[in-house]
């Protein structure tokens, strides 16, 4: 078993991370990348097309007033628009526009860019190897399959 040290070590390191990943992306827009609340909007919005903003807000982990406003600036600026439910008419679906499916298209050639330059001297093998390391990491956080263990 991992130590407590070893554990925060790693915590810290994805901590790190994620604060890097939303510093690059908040200095790229220009590159065409998309702020880290449209951008994560839009990639959930073309992984669940169709669906009510209710199960989008829950998926996000966000409240269905923050995403409302999320999703009205999104609508703003063309990249999300809502239809009516054909099973329940008082209820919308969200998708993403041509405009959307194509902003979320430059910001992820723009993320590919970025990390293939941050990474160009690591080998094929080196990065199979994270992958494969931060799947393993990825299933075993899984909540859905993996029950936390009690506090002792």
């Amino acid at each position: 078993m991992v130590s407590p040290e070893t554990a925060a070590n790693l915590i810290d390191t994805l901590r790190g991370l994620v604060r890097q990943s939303r510093r690059v992306s908040a200095r790229s827009q220009h590159l065409g990348m998309l702020p880290p609340p449209l951008g994560a909007l839009l990639g959930h919005v073309e992984c669940s097309q169709g669906h009510r903003p209710s199960a989008l807000a829950e998926e996000l982990r966000v409240t269905q007033s923050a995403l409302s406003r999320q999703v009205s600036h999104a609508e703003s600026l063309g990249y999300v628009q809502r239809m009516p439910d054909p099973v329940d008419g008082r209820a919308t679906l969200l998708s993403l526009t041509e405009s959307g499916a194509e902003a979320l298209r430059i910001h992820r050639e723009a993320q590919l860019d970025r990390l293939r330059t941050a990474i160009a001297d690591w080998s094929e093998e080196e990065v199979a190897d994270l992958v494969g390391r931060l799947d393993r990491l990825h299933a075993a956080l899984d909540t859905e399959s993996a029950p936390v263990a009690a506090s002792r």
